[in-house]
């Protein structure tokens, strides 16, 4: 277990919720919900599944033949513990905290054996009822501020309890041989730790282009949408440098190479009517700040700017969040909000802001590093312009924050 943490009275919350899924009727999967794919990627994302969604998620990926089987690779983008009983996903909530995800600063190794250690908790209290029944929470409604939701306790009688990780091996055990669970432990609405980027490259980047990803989170919202563009970006810059291989040695024309990487990665996205706007574009004081300070971050806000809208909402993509452009709609929402609610819009703001920061730092490194196999890691990559750390935690709340709002 974690040091220091005892989980004994932790409660235990469902993960999905009443309208988790937003993503409209197409490609539903029942315990999946928000299922979708990266248009042109091998990468697909949802909300936790299901004990039996996950078997109907991996139905939908593709898996090759027998002669030649392709790996799927699962992504949990969830720092908190994960649950199931009777089948159904739930995290630990502590007592007086029931509307936050924890934040466990531990090492993977340390966050798995926690997750284990809690499902023995559970089976415990399970064990410990005449009924096999067991208390269980979960939220009235879903509401984006986390000030606004209210807590429901209920009481389930419980037939089987696991951890992520027994239902994982279930799944193997089914003759799922050619799956493969990484951990990315990132808190729910939060930047990512820079190790977090270095697990996903590290990950891939010895993997055909053709592996298969699927990322999950909670809700299937930011976190997965986090993880979706930055194995994209991965993968873009792994298929690109083999077509250049290949026209280097002859195998390919090099024009031929270059339309392909043209067609495949720099087709034009579908305008929206907000797109001339400074703030949907991204251009707050601290971005500004940081394409002055390193002008190699302006191909990198491009190219990671595509990816956002590729993996973000219609019309340019098929997800449920576009991680620039949350930034100024959460702004919107502070500026119309009660004062009392404004203390965690803010936070939200600037945590969104963090993460979109980091996102432009990890395309720039990846643009450079990337094409000779990502021999540096991310982290030492900061750890060499750490004055960029610096200016995101100093710059990330220059916002207008007491800006008058419009009426009409």
């Amino acid at each position: 277990m974690a040091p220091g943490l005892d989980m004994t009275e932790f409660k235990l919350k469902i993960d999905h919720f009443d309208q988790v899924h937003v993503l409209g009727t197409e490609n539903v999967i029942d315990g999946a919900p928000n299922f979708r794919q990266v248009s042109g990627f091998p990468i697909f994302g949802c909300a936790q599944p299901t004990e039996n969604g996950f078997s109907d998620v991996l139905e939908k990926v593709p898996k090759g033949t027998e002669e030649k089987p392709v790996k799927t690779i699962w992504y949990n983008m969830r720092e908190e513990p994960v649950i199931y009983c009777n089948g159904e996903p739930f995290a630990p909530r502590h007592p007086d905290r029931m509307h936050e995800n924890m934040s466990i600063m531990e090492p993977v190794d340390e966050m798995n054996k926690l997750e284990q250690s809690f499902s023995e908790i559970i089976k415990a209290r399970v064990n410990a009822d005449e009924g096999k029944k067991l208390k269980i929470d979960k939220d009235a409604e879903f509401t984006e501020n986390p000030m606004d939701r209210e807590n429901i306790e209920e009481t389930i009688e419980v037939n089987t309890v696991q951890s992520l990780y027994e239902v994982f091996t279930g799944l193997k055990q089914k003759g799922l041989k050619n799956l493969e669970l990484i951990r990315v432990p990132v808190v729910e609405e939060s930047a990512p730790r820079e190790a977090c980027f270095d697990i996903l490259v590290d990950s891939l980047k010895q993997e055909p282009a053709g592996t298969q990803c699927v990322f999950s989170c909670q809700a299937g919202r930011g976190r997965t949408t986090l993880g979706m563009i930055i194995a994209c970006q991965v993968k873009e810059i792994l298929i690109c440098t083999e077509l250049r291989k290949m026209a280097e040695i002859g195998l390919v024309p090099q024009a031929t190479a270059e339309d392909l990487i043209k067609q495949k990665f720099e087709f034009p996205l579908p305008r929206g009517q907000d797109d001339d706007d400074p703030f949907i574009k991204g251009e707050f004081d601290v971005i500004k700040e940081l394409l002055e300070k390193l002008p190699s971050a302006k191909d990198g806000k491009a190219k990671i700017d595509r990816l956002i809208d590729l993996c973000g909402p219609g019309p340019k993509g098929t997800g449920l969040q576009n991680l620039r452009e949350c930034i100024i709609e959460t702004k919107w929402k502070y500026d119309v909000a009660p004062e009392d609610r404004q203390v965690a819009w803010r936070q939200i703001i600037l945590n969104f802001m963090e993460r979109y920061f980091y996102l432009i730092c990890f395309a720039t490194y990846a643009k450079e590093f990337g094409p000779a196999g990502f021999e540096k890691s991310f982290v030492s990559w900061m750890d060499e312009h750490s004055e960029l750390r610096k200016m995101i935690e100093n710059g990330k709340d220059k916002l207008e924050w007491y800006r008058q709002v419009d009426p009409a």
